[in-house]
């Protein structure tokens, strides 16, 4: 069961995104500001949803401190504002619009960015992989 952090100072959202996602089979912590998430963030999660505007530190803040401790964490911001988000600047995988046009919506894009995730991860092993192919045939030919 893949555990996930939601962050969001709206009880409604919270509770209809826990929800939602409890419903889907995931396990679901939850937390109302960024600085309670980073407090309770840790390497069992998989999962980062997290609202752009918090109290106290904003959801893009606590994906940057998020994603610095736990790099394989996947992350997914949620925001009201419809804003264009550059999701190789925050190193997001993904992100919501509020509000959720629909539930499944909402299942549909963490199961989107977690595939997204671990298609960059099998990426980078196989490059890894690669250059030390390399190394070693260059290694071979002196």
């Amino acid at each position: 069961m893949k555990r996930i952090l939601v962050v969001d100072d709206d009880e409604a959202v919270r509770r209809l995104v826990d929800h939602v996602l409890r419903q889907a089979g995931y396990e679901v912590v939850l937390a109302i500001d960024g600085q309670q998430a980073l407090a309770k963030l840790d390497s069992s999660f998989e999962v980062l949803l997290c609202d752009k505007n918090l109290p106290l530190l904003p959801g893009t803040q606590v994906v940057l401190e998020a994603r610095a401790k736990f790099p394989h964490l996947t992350t997914v911001l949620m925001t009201a504002q419809p804003e264009a988000l550059s999701l190789t600047t925050l190193g997001l995988d993904g992100y919501l619009t509020k509000p959720f046009r629909s539930n499944a919506l909402v299942v549909h894009t963490l199961n989107a960015a977690l595939e997204r995730r671990a298609l960059q991860q099998k990426r980078q092993a196989l490059q890894s992989q690669l250059q030390g192919a390399v190394a070693q045939l260059t290694r071979r030919d002196r």
